[in-house]
């Protein structure tokens, strides 16, 4: 008796360990299934590229700033890393250039082709020496000519260089180097220096009157004109109206004492993306006044105010044909320009 019921008990105890160990099994199942779905539904892709280059501002008085760049014409698809000082800064795709700032100085800068695949060691190779000087700009292009062995070769001006204007800012990676910093205002570019005055002549003279400060005079650029819907960069047609606007400026002022360049979006789409759009759009309007090289004496500002001060209401946020035309006056770029009027 005592042995049947030891049986019956040790059956009963085996029955509820399977059906525990199935629970157990379903529930590893649902939670795997969900975090997949939960990882898939989260996943969010990654741009490599942002704004096309147009022009370089200048280098603030007491920085240097460099910028290096790779060329699209090349058949190696692996990405280029640039080292400053042994510390991570960029990986450099086909067609993508990094702009940053340093501190006046030796530095030393490595481009490494495929650097993944070696482990990264190849911070630690020798570089290239950089003497950098305050207020100097320093243009960089990868030669991959004797690829795998990669060079870095100085470029020309910012203007006159064809290659550099067609490629585009590389952003899908943080740089570590403590070489590169943020860059400064740029420095402002003098005046022409007045003609000398002749010897004085005594003359009896009024009271010299109390000068009244410049007032801002704003100028409008439609955005839709100067870029794609909800892009950052410039059309063709953009360039026209900014070239118009700069002879304007050139008719309407005698010397200009500093330009603040304010981009606005409309209200479709989410506020930081638009806060971001208005000042990318901001920059890069910015830098094309900046190429014409006009003097200015405090220097170019950029700021982006995404949807606000909207010049028209009552349009809806959806993102339909009828409410990006109507919200069209709110796509704008403000250039505001101080200095002495003709």
């Amino acid at each position: 008796m005592r042995n049947k019921k030891y049986q019956r008990f040790k059956l009963d105890f085996l029955r509820h360990r399977l059906s525990l160990s199935v629970l157990v099994g379903l529930v590893v199942v649902t939670l795997s299934k969900t975090a997949l779905a939960q990882t898939s539904a989260t996943r969010v892709p990654i741009d490599a590229f942002g704004e096309v280059f147009t022009a370089i501002l200048a280098a603030p008085a007491e920085q240097t700033r460099v910028v290096v760049y790779r060329v699209h014409q090349l058949s190696n698809g692996f990405p280029v890393n640039i080292y400053l000082n042994g510390q991570y800064h960029a990986s450099l795709l086909r067609g993508g250039y990094t702009e940053f700032c340093a501190r006046p100085g030796a530095v030393n800068i490595k481009a490494a082709l495929d650097d993944a695949s070696r482990l990264h060691s190849g911070k630690f190779d020798a570089g290239q020496r950089l003497d950098l000087k305050p207020g100097q700009t320093v243009i960089l292009k990868i030669d991959e000519s004797a690829s795998p062995s990669i060079n870095l070769v100085m470029g020309r001006t910012p203007q006159n260089h064809e290659d550099l204007k067609s490629t585009r800012r590389q952003i899908h990676t943080i740089s570590r180097a403590k070489a590169a910093v943020a860059c400064d205002e740029p420095a402002p570019v003098p005046l022409p220096a007045a003609a000398p005055a002749s010897a004085p002549v005594a003359v009896a003279l009024a009271p010299t009157p109390i000068a009244k400060p410049p007032v801002p005079r704003e100028y409008a650029l439609e955005t839709d004109a100067l870029f794609e819907f909800g892009k950052a960069e410039i059309r063709a047609s953009g360039f026209n109206a900014i070239e118009s606007l700069l002879q304007r400026l050139l008719q309407d002022f005698s010397s200009v004492e500093r330009i603040r360049v304010v981009g606005y979006t409309d209200p479709i789409g989410p506020a930081s993306f638009n806060k971001k759009l208005s000042q990318a759009r901001a920059d890069v309007v910015a830098r094309q006044i900046a190429s014409r090289n006009i003097p200015i004496e405090r220097g170019i500002v950029a700021e982006g105010r995404g949807p606000i001060e909207l010049v028209k209401t009552g349009c809806g946020n959806k993102p339909t044909p009828e409410n990006k035309v109507c919200h069209a006056p709110n796509r704008r770029v403000m250039v505001v320009i101080t200095g002495a009027r003709r």
